[in-house]
């Protein structure tokens, strides 16, 4: 237990269908009864989680990633949302650090190709980035299953664009899209630098005291 803290940065999946998405949280306390953890958010509103879900949870440190499972003991509203889950027998170290995303403010280069067979460059606010994909915010209107290529030139030095396909899509408000790319047809060896890309920055970022 000694690699989890307070205010680490945790992802929470569910085993059973209803909630069928990975949730930011972070540690919150550690109290006799279990640990604490943020409430869990969809859609801008606290899930409403219930008692004896279970529930699997990752989290990573310089050199690995873990995960344990658990299950929740209760829900906390007030004063802000919180959830009591049970503390693990065991931590597993996984091999899913590839998986594990980095919440950041950027800029990447969204190239599509017209029908016309033209090629649109457009840059975009990154929101998110694991070795899987990343997330971003624009006022583009695209579609799940769209293709597109992605040009990470002002981040990371990667040797040709990456391609990726649109799983997901939520309207933040009237004008603003937020998608989920996923990386397809990525060489190991691109996807091992942003791999490695993340986990220099969160380092620089503990070290400046801004990470988790």
């Amino acid at each position: 237990m000694k690699k989890l803290k307070i205010n680490q940065k945790i992802e929470v999946e569910f085993e059973l269908d209803d909630y069928p998405e990975i949730y930011l949280s972070k540690i919150a306390d550690f109290v006799d009864a279990g640990i604490v953890i943020t409430g869990l958010y969809q859609h801008g509103a606290p899930l409403a989680v219930k008692k004896n879900d279970i529930i699997y949870v990752y989290f990573t440190t310089d050199r690995a990633a873990y995960e344990f499972k658990s299950v929740i003991l209760q829900r906390i509203k007030e004063p802000l949302p919180f959830i009591l889950i049970k503390r693990p027998e065991e931590l597993k170290r996984i091999q899913r650090r590839d998986y594990f995303r980095l919440e950041l403010d950027g800029i990447v280069e969204l190239n599509q190709e017209k029908k016309d067979g033209s090629i649109e460059k457009k840059e975009v606010k990154l929101m998110d980035i694991s070795g899987g994909g990343i997330q971003i915010k624009t006022k583009l209107k695209l579609k799940e299953g769209d293709q597109i290529k992605i040009s990470f030139k002002k981040l990371i030095k990667l040797d040709k664009l990456i391609k990726g396909k649109i799983v997901r899509k939520r309207k933040e408000n009237f004008e603003v899209y937020k998608y989920g790319i996923e990386f397809i047809d990525i060489s190991d060896r691109n996807r091992e630098m942003i791999i490695q890309w993340i986990f220099n920055l969160q380092r620089k970022l503990r070290q400046k005291g801004l990470g988790r």
